[in-house]
């Protein structure tokens, strides 16, 4: 096929189409003589020896803080990392059609019969969703909590970095020593969110109640009306003893981050392990 030459075109269709591409060829160019950000150097250095899960993760979350505050739990989960991660889409199909699914509905059931008797004109209503990688990247990115963890977090590992002591460390000393700042750094405020591919939403092992009359939310998935619409409400009592009572494969709620909602599901009895 011939090329069509460039006197078929529209001068202006050419300019434009120059003015694209040379803006292209330029954005490359200062995207590549841009030095990194020593802080996300350091955290690729250190995640290249981790699990393939936490590059593939980190490269998709924005922000050096947001980066630092995930790797800490990406570290801090060690081992036992791959077993945790969420489910692939794969998984999440398979598990949906599965015997483990249908039981655990049927404990769910027998919760909200519980609560149902026990408090008229109320239900129960439980997202029968799993929380896939893609959502728990959207909500770490955009999570307020979230936001301000990793602010502090950054600050003091920048601090820390900045040292004496950890300046005259080598490079391979640092990578070392920055692991295990990170692991053992608390975090302030404590995220209400566990990081992408962490969260035991991602395998339904985390169930969220809330409360229902009518078809409106009366205490839902909120941090900031705990007080008001679960404690003051009763609702956190009341959903804990229809947990308690309904099914012996809950342990909860979540202490920290509180939330009353939050119950984690085991497959296997816990009713040895209260």
């Amino acid at each position: 096929m011939k090329a069509i030459p460039l006197h078929y075109f529209r001068p202006a269709l050419v300019a434009g189409l120059l003015a694209l591409l040379t803006g292209i060829i330029s954005g490359a160019v200062h995207a590549a003589s841009k030095p990194r950000d020593p802080a996300d150097a350091l955290i690729d250095t250190i995640a290249a020896g981790q699990n393939q899960r936490v590059t593939f993760a980190l490269a998709r979350i924005e922000g050096t803080d947001r980066r630092l505050l995930a790797l800490r739990s990406y570290l801090r989960a060690g081992p036992g990392l791959a077993d945790r991660w969420s489910w692939t889409a794969e998984q999440i199909v398979s598990f949906g059609q599965s015997p483990e699914n249908r039981a655990m509905q049927t404990e769910i059931e027998q919760v909200r019969e519980r609560f149902a008797a026990a408090n008229p004109g109320y239900a129960l209503w439980v997202n029968p969703e799993v929380r896939s990688l893609d959502t728990q990247l959207a909500n770490w990115n955009s999570n307020e909590s979230v936001s301000r963890a990793a602010r502090r977090l950054l600050a003091s590992f920048l601090e820390w970095r900045g040292s004496p002591m950890v300046r005259a460390m080598s490079a391979a000393d640092i990578g070392t020593a920055a692991g295990k700042f990170l692991v053992g750094y608390v975090p302030t405020p404590t995220p209400t969110l566990a990081a992408p591919g962490l969260s035991p939403h991602g395998q339904m092992r985390a169930i969220d109640f809330q409360i229902q009359k009518g078809g409106r939310t009366v205490a839902g998935p909120r941090s900031a009306t705990i007080a008001s619409d679960w404690d003051a409400a009763g609702w956190t009592a009341k959903l804990k003893s229809a947990v308690r009572a309904g099914s012996s494969r809950f342990t909860g709620p979540l202490e920290s981050p509180r939330e009353p909602w939050h119950y984690t599901y085991s497959p296997k009895s816990l009713a040895s392990s209260r």
